[in-house]
C-alpha cells in the first residue's frame, strides 16, 4: 500500500508545491512604477478622490460620494453592465488618510469591521512626480489574504490598470487593451512553461495533447462566466498539475458556482466526441486523437472527483451547504478521508495529494458561498443529473479510447 511513496519524482515535491499555492493565503503588495508623457497636474485630476467623480472603466461606471467630510469618507459605487444587459452594482468605502496635491494621495478601505478581509483590497496609495517632460506614477494596492497563486493575477490586474491610466492621460481614451494583453501573456507563459513541466514525464507530443485538453477544459469555465453575463475571465497554467480559469467577478448564486465548475469537464466532452468522428465516419482512426480523446477523457473524469479544488468538490461543496447547512464541513471531510484512503489502495499519490488538500481546507469552520443565493430544490436535482451525465459521458469515452489503444496495439 506504502510503495505510492517510493515510486515518484521530481513533479511530486512540484506538485505539493503548487497545491499549497492554491490552498495557502498571504497578503500581498503588487507595485508598478510607469512612466507617463503628461504633466503631473493632469494625472492627479484622474487619481484624485472627489464628490461626484464619474469614471469609465470597461464595462463599469464608477461614481464617487463624499459621505463624510470630517473624515474624507467616500463610497465608490461599481455599476457593471454585463454583456447580457443586465446590471451589476456593488460598493466600496474607503478614507483618505494622507493627501499631497499632485503628490501623493493614500486610501485606506472602510466598512470591513466584522467581514473577512480575504481577497479584499485594504489600502491603495499613488507617488507623483515630475520626470523628464513627464510624470512617474507609482502605485501600491495592499491586498488582504489571497491564494499565493492568485497573487500573479493581482500584479497582472494592477498593470494592467496603469496602462489603462497611461492610455488615459495621454490620449484622453482609457486604453482597455493590456488588460487583455497581459492576461494572454500570463496564460501564454504559464502554458509554455507547464508544457516544457509535462514534456519531462510524458514527452512533448504527450504533453502537448494534454495541454490542448487542459486548454479546452478551462475555455468551458470562462464560456460558463460569459454565458452568465460575465466578461472574459482568466486562465492560468500550473506546471506539473494542471490550470485554472478565475472569473472576473463573483458569482451571484450557487446555482452559477455550479454552472461553472461542471462547464469544464462537460464542454471538454465535446472535444472528446470531435475525436471520435473519424471512427464515426466508417474511416482509420487517427493514432494521435485517440490519445487526444484519451487523456481528454481520464482528465475530466479525474476532475470530477468530490475533492476540492477539482471542480466535482466545487459543485459538492456548493450541494451540500444549501442541503445540510453548516454541517457540509463534516460531509466534506468524510468524502477528503475516503479518497486519502482509496489512494492508498490503488497505490495512487494523486488521488491522496487531493484528498489531502480537500481534507486540509475543510479542517476549521468556514464560510461557505457567502452572499450566494441558494441553490433550489430544483436546482439541486439538476446539479446531480448534470453531474452523473457528464461522469458517465465520459466513463463511456474512456472506455471507448482504451479499446481503440489496444486495437492499435494488436
Amino acid at each position: 500500500m506504502f510503495s505510492i511513496f517510493t515510486n515518484v519524482g521530481i513533479e511530486l515535491p512540484i506538485t505539493v508545491l503548487l497545491l499549497a499555492m492554491m490552498a495557502l493565503r498571504a497578503r500581498v503588495t503588487p507595485k508598478t512604477s510607469l512612466w507617463i508623457k503628461t504633466d503631473p497636474e493632469k494625472l492627479w485630476r484622474l487619481l484624485d478622490i472627489y464628490d461626484g467623480k464619474m469614471e469609465q472603466w470597461g464595462s463599469t461606471t464608477i461614481r464617487t460620494d463624499l459621505i463624510d467630510a470630517n473624515t474624507l469618507s467616500f463610497k465608490k459605487t461599481f455599476i457593471t453592465t454585463q454583456p447580457n444587459g443586465t446590471v451589476r452594482t456593488s460598493d466600496a468605502l474607503f478614507r483618505v488618510s494622507a493627501r499631497v496635491e499632485n503628490e501623493f494621495i493614500e486610501l485606506i478601505r472602510q466598512g470591513l469591521e466584522g467581514k473577512s478581509e480575504n481577497n479584499e483590497l485594504l489600502k491603495i496609495t499613488h507617488h507623483i512626480s515630475a520626470e523628464n517632460e513627464g510624470t512617474r506614477l507609482k502605485t501600491a494596492y495592499h491586498w488582504g489574504s489571497r491564494a499565493i497563486i492568485a497573487q500573479l493575477l493581482a500584479r497582472a490586474d494592477l498593470w494592467g490598470g496603469a496602462y489603462r491610466i497611461k492610455g488615459l492621460a495621454e490620449t484622453g481614451v482609457p486604453d482597455e487593451r493590456p488588460y487583455i494583453q497581459i492576461s494572454a501573456l500570463v496564460a501564454l507563459v504559464t502554458g509554455l512553461m507547464s508544457l516544457g513541466a509535462f514534456a519531462l514525464i510524458l514527452g512533448l507530443p504527450a504533453a502537448f495533447l494534454l495541454i490542448f485538453a487542459l486548454f479546452v477544459h478551462e475555455f468551458g469555465h470562462l464560456l460558463a462566466y460569459r454565458l452568465m453575463g460575465q466578461p472574459w475571465g482568466r486562465m492560468v497554467f500550473l506546471p506539473f498539475l494542471g490550470a485554472m480559469a478565475m472569473p472576473r467577478l463573483p458569482q451571484e448564486s450557487q446555482g452559477q458556482t455550479v454552472f461553472a465548475a461542471l462547464m469544464g469537464p462537460g464542454f471538454s466532452a465535446l472535444l472528446a466526441i470531435l475525436c471520435m468522428v473519424p471512427w464515426m465516419l466508417g474511416g482509420q482512426s487517427n493514432p494521435y486523437l485517440i490519445v487526444l480523446g484519451l487523456i481528454t477523457a481520464a482528465l475530466n473524469l479525474f476532475n470530477l472527483l468530490p475533492a476540492e479544488p477539482l471542480d466535482g468538490g466545487v459543485a459538492l461543496r456548493s450541494v451540500l451547504t444549501r442541503m445540510i447547512g453548516g454541517k457540509a464541513q463534516y460531509g466534506l471531510l468524510a468524502i477528503a478521508a475516503a479518497i486519502v484512503v482509496l489512494g492508498f489502495v490503488l497505490d495512487q499519490i494523486v488521488l491522496v495529494m487531493f484528498g489531502g488538500l480537500a481534507a486540509f481546507v475543510n479542517l476549521k469552520p468556514r464560510k461557505i458561498d457567502v452572499g450566494q443565493i441558494p441553490l433550489t430544490s430544483l436546482q439541486v436535482g439538476i446539479s446531480a443529473l448534470g453531474y452523473a451525465a457528464i461522469g458517465v459521458s465520459h466513463i463511456s469515452l474512456l472506455n471507448f479510447f482504451v479499446a481503440q489503444i489496444g486495437l492499435l496495439q494488436q
